[in-house]
């Protein structure tokens, strides 16, 4: 995260969308042998983009909220994670990589117990701020990603899905508005999220603000 922030701050206007900021940051990540695990069928990457919620959930208005299993929505989507290898070596690589929910969670969400370990070790949002005035930076859907990552931490089951998280803002001419950031910071006090492990970097052509 730190080579894409470096990048970022030496030519800011050169990333046009959010998915071409977290192409950048998979394709460095993929370039680590360590991202890479190797199974029966050839070596498998831990990174995935675009990855499933464990949940339904609701998203319209620009907010976040889970729903029932059987309700009439979808699943949300990760800008990006890194796998547990532990999960890949455990299930079956459609239970991991697939859209099948009933599959996801017969195999993993379901049957894992609390001691278990978490099927994402990590969890990025990504949001690229355009607006050369910080109060009109898109606070809206940027705190929409970050409460989904806030909700992405330890299931109702008692079992953690997602380790380290993080929302990762690009701003190609300032930092935050101070009383914008301190909005999104209360995001974090809400008494239905996980607060562990969660963090928001701000990053400019000034530096990156982090949260906490």
């Amino acid at each position: 995260m730190s080579c894409l922030a470096g990048l970022f701050r030496q030519d800011p206007t050169a990333f046009v969308g959010d998915a071409e900021l977290c192409s950048r940051l998979s394709a460095l990540l993929a370039g680590h042998s360590s991202f890479t695990v190797e199974t029966p069928d050839g070596p498998v990457s831990l990174t995935s983009q675009q990855y499933p919620t464990p949940f339904k959930c609701q998203m319209g208005d620009l907010r976040f909220e889970v729903l029932e299993d059987g309700a009439r929505a979808e699943r949300g989507r990760y800008d990006l994670v890194i796998l547990n290898p532990w999960w890949v070596d455990k299930v079956s690589p459609e239970a991991t990589n697939s859209d099948d929910f009933a599959l996801f969670r017969q195999e993993i969400r379901d049957a894992a117990k609390p001691e278990d370990p978490p099927l994402c070790l990590v969890g990025i949002e990504i949001h690229l701020v355009r607006s050369e005035r910080a109060r009109l930076a898109d606070y809206s859907r940027i705190r929409q990603g970050y409460r989904k990552l806030l909700l992405s931490g330890s299931l109702p089951n008692g079992w953690r899905f997602m380790d380290h998280r993080y929302m990762l803002v690009y701003s190609q001419h300032s930092q935050p508005h101070e009383a914008k950031w301190r909005e999104l910071m209360e995001t974090a006090w809400a008494g239905d999220v996980d607060p562990r492990n969660v963090r928001l970097a701000w990053t400019s052509p000034q530096g990156t603000r982090w949260s906490g």
